[in-house]
């Protein structure tokens, strides 16, 4: 894997985001990843919020394009609310395409077509090429939610729009999306029908590509996913293979898409496919043994990627295994697992619907409707001002002095700093060592936090692993030194006493604050410091 340098300053930060945008289409995830992020850091100390959203649209695309969806959704989200408060359309809507797709993918099919539906209706005007790109993610989504027959609507829209318009190239990303979309349905008819009833619609649908292949030689789709999209059509090759009983074909897609692996960036959504076909191939051979370890396989990596409707098939696909080998207690077994985890997933998703209206309220609403919402929360809230867990200060504190903090730097003449403080690999903690070990790091980090503070500073958590100091004494240089002294003192604390082994490290970001700040845009600041921080930190120690 080759490293790359950050570009250098004296080279435009637009021309940085075309050099990303052209990395990011030739399937080169990681340089992609290195100029976007120089990028942001540039646009953020520019306080150029358009070219700011640009940058983090570029980082969610190259960290979809890599399964890292989370991330990619986190960013994608920002990204469009700069861009609504920017007033680019165009911007949003593309942002929303990612946005919609990594939201389907971690199981909020209902989210992730709303998503897209706004980016449709923000796209109404745009040239064929963006609304395709919309009409292509909304079938992801209707796919993801087990709506085949508008899912296929989706992209046969999308495909029209582009052959319509000669970009029979671009047209091939939906065409395989849509045989993929096939390839699920096909699975579902099995599973609760007994049988196939639709692998004539597969084959059709083969023939189409292969024609659209013709018309487009030297095959290059959009968002650089060539290698990603061959593997794919072959994948899908593999799988009507397998099913018509022709294992010798299947097995050679299957290879195929490993080997096609090695090449470029490591893709997960690839190799999961594959382990699925391998899976599939094994059932029809009945290698027992070897079926479940390919759905076992499947199942590990699809969780740990959040990919929660190849999640749902490796359970399903594991409980017939069992069954046909008559296995029913353990076939039942993977079957409530499943049912479990759509459970949690359902009480997640409801958390993320009530987190996208507040984003959307907050991006949309006017300030005097912001204001008067604030205040009727105020009135129905009665908040402490203190977390229970650490003992400091909570986001409703930080929130009533920083007017107060602000005033104050101004009449001293002093411009007050703040520190986004975030713990590394938390999850990795509260999983490996329990949550009372997370809760305890949580503790001890608050401590080590209040060492650092002065009469009048704010030391705060946000919520979760985020905390934050505002510093009423000391400007944004001197806040920088204070930053690295905070991120020694957490390495260089005697986690092991809590449980031997234990690490704990923090990344953080720093911004000083500017006229006509509110905690908001303070803290953005703030945050998109920290995250540049943190993965550039990263990548170094990576």
């Amino acid at each position: 894997m080759p490293v790359y340098a950050p570009p250098d300053s004296s080279v435009p930060v637009m021309q940085v985001l075309h050099q990303a945008q052209l990395a990011l289409k030739h399937g080169d995830v990681t340089h992609s990843l290195v100029l976007a992020k120089a990028a942001l850091s540039r646009a953020q100390a520019a306080h150029d919020l358009p070219t700011e959203a640009r940058a983090l649209l570029a980082l969610a695309q190259a960290d979809r394009l890599v399964s890292r969806f989370r991330r990619a959704q986190e960013t994608a989200q920002r990204a469009a609310t700069l861009f609504q408060m920017c007033e680019d359309t165009r911007g949003e809507a593309e942002a929303l395409a990612t946005l919609s797709h990594t939201l389907s993918v971690m199981g909020h099919s209902e989210e992730g077509v709303e998503a897209a539906l706004l980016g449709l209706k923000l796209n109404a005007d745009a040239p064929a090429l963006s609304q395709a790109l919309s009409y292509n993610y909304l079938g992801v989504a209707y796919t993801h939610g087990g709506n085949f027959d508008r899912a296929d609507a989706a992209y046969r829209t999308a495909i029209g729009l582009l052959e319509d318009g000669g970009h029979w190239m671009e047209a091939y990303l939906p065409r395989v999306n849509q045989r993929l979309m096939e390839v699920s349905r096909c699975f579902f008819d099995r599973y609760y029908q007994g049988q196939f009833t639709g692998l004539q619609r597969l084959a059709e649908l083969r023939r189409a590509s292969a024609r659209s292949a013709q018309a487009a030689p030297n095959l290059l789709v959009f968002q650089g996913a060539q290698l990603k999209t061959q593997a794919m059509l072959g994948l899908g090759d593999g799988f009507e293979a397998c099913w018509l009983g022709e294992l010798v074909v299947a097995q050679t897609h299957a290879d195929f898409a490993q080997a096609a692996e090695t090449r470029g960036d490591p893709n997960p959504s690839v190799t999961l496919m594959e382990l699925w076909l391998r899976a599939e191939i094994a059932w029809a051979a009945r290698d027992w043994s070897l079926a479940e370890y390919h759905c076992h396989r499947m199942m590990q990596l699809a969780m740990s990627i959040d990919h929660e409707h190849l999640v749902g098939i490796s359970y399903l696909l594991l409980a017939q295994i069992l069954s046909a080998q008559g296995k029913e207690r353990a076939s039942q077994a993977q079957l409530r697992a499943l049912k479990q985890r759509e459970t949690d997933l359902r009480h997640a998703a409801l958390q993320q619907r009530e987190e996208r209206i507040e984003w959307q309220l907050q991006a949309r609403a006017s300030r005097a409707t912001a204001r008067r919402l604030a205040q009727q929360a105020q009135q129905l809230e009665q908040l402490a001002m203190e977390d229970s867990l650490t003992g400091l200060f909570n986001r409703r504190y930080l929130e009533r002095m920083v007017p107060e903090l602000l005033r104050k730097g101004a009449d001293r003449g002093l411009t007050p700093a703040m520190a986004f403080v975030d713990v590394d690999y938390f999850k990795h903690i509260n999983d490996h060592y329990s949550h009372q070990v997370g809760d305890a790091v949580l503790q001890e980090l608050g401590h080590i936090l209040r060492s650092f503070v002065r009469e009048g500073d704010v030391p705060v958590r946000l919520g979760g692993d985020e905390f934050v100091v505002a510093f009423a004494h000391v400007d944004e240089a001197a806040a920088h030194g204070l930053a690295q002294r905070i991120q020694d003192a957490v390495e260089s604390h005697p986690w092991d006493r809590l449980r031997p082994g234990l690490c704990v490290s923090v990344s953080v970001g720093v911004a000083g604050a500017q006229g006509g700040d509110c905690l908001k845009s303070w803290l953005h600041r703030c945050d998109v410091g920290m995250y540049v921080e943190k993965d550039t930190r990263h990548q170094i120690l990576g």
